[in-house]
């Protein structure tokens, strides 16, 4: 899938194009420093964490709907149990 004229509500930095659109299948970026790959940007990860008040689930990192800043270990948000939300996974990890 990619993106049209009537997909600019799409979050985005008008200077950056990296090709994607939406969420990548896999290994579709180079990994980091620790080869990884896809950890930031592509959807953003679900934690085994509750919030502060112990009624929410803890989000981390950006998704492909975030702005660039959200794509870092460090941000983190919540949503409640109920919500439904459309940019958000798990990691499987699979070793050789």
């Amino acid at each position: 899938m990619r993106a049209t004229v009537f997909d600019d509500w799409i979050p985005k930095i008008d200077t950056i194009n990296d090709g994607g659109f939406l969420s990548e299948k896999p290994g579709r970026y180079l990994p980091n420093a620790w080869g990884l790959y896809d950890m930031h940007g592509n959807v953003a990860e679900w934690t085994s964490s509750l919030s502060s008040n112990g009624k929410e689930r803890v989000v981390r990192g950006g998704s492909w709907h975030d702005r660039p800043h959200r794509a870092s270990n460090d941000f983190r948000t919540s949503f409640l149990p109920w919500q439904k939300v459309f940019d958000v996974g798990f990691r499987v990890v699979c070793e050789e």
